[in-house]
């Protein structure tokens, strides 16, 4: 297996990690609490990561075309608030098993910089091995 890609931070004092948030359009409750947190970050938060499914399910980016208008809709909307959260601070974004479509097009319009699962990753002193965790589940 090859060396996980490696992130050094650049002067970090703290990050946000979150995951497995499944957001979907039925559920604005889980939406709006995600906007606040992305746009109201933690105190001393240098940069934020997404740990895998952020979406509950996600079709690929074809989605965005119009041809499911509900979902298309939604999913505008969550690409807005990344945009207002790329502009506070840098987001990354690691697929999980439920958006591992999530394709470049939408991480490149929204500003986010995809990560590799498992990534490396240094915070002062501090090594830390980003994943999902999906692939560690063999049986």
């Amino acid at each position: 297996m090859p060396p996980a890609p490696h992130i050094v931070s650049p002067g970090w004092r703290a990050v946000d990690l979150i995951s497995d948030l499944h957001l979907q359009s039925g559920d604005r409750g889980t939406f709006d609490l995600w906007r606040r947190c992305l746009l109201a970050p933690a105190p001393g938060a240098d940069a934020l990561f997404i740990l895998g499914d952020l979406f509950e399910v996600w079709w690929g980016d074809e989605v965005l075309d119009g041809t499911q208008a509900g979902e298309a809709a939604f999913l505008r909307e969550c690409a807005q608030v990344l945009q207002q959260a790329v502009a506070l601070r840098p987001v990354y974004f690691m697929h999980g098993n439920r958006d591992f479509l999530v394709g470049p097009d939408y991480l490149g319009a929204c500003g986010v910089e995809a990560l590799s699962d498992p990534t490396l990753f240094e915070l002062g002193t501090q090594r830390i091995l980003l994943s999902h965790g999906d692939a560690l589940c063999l049986d």
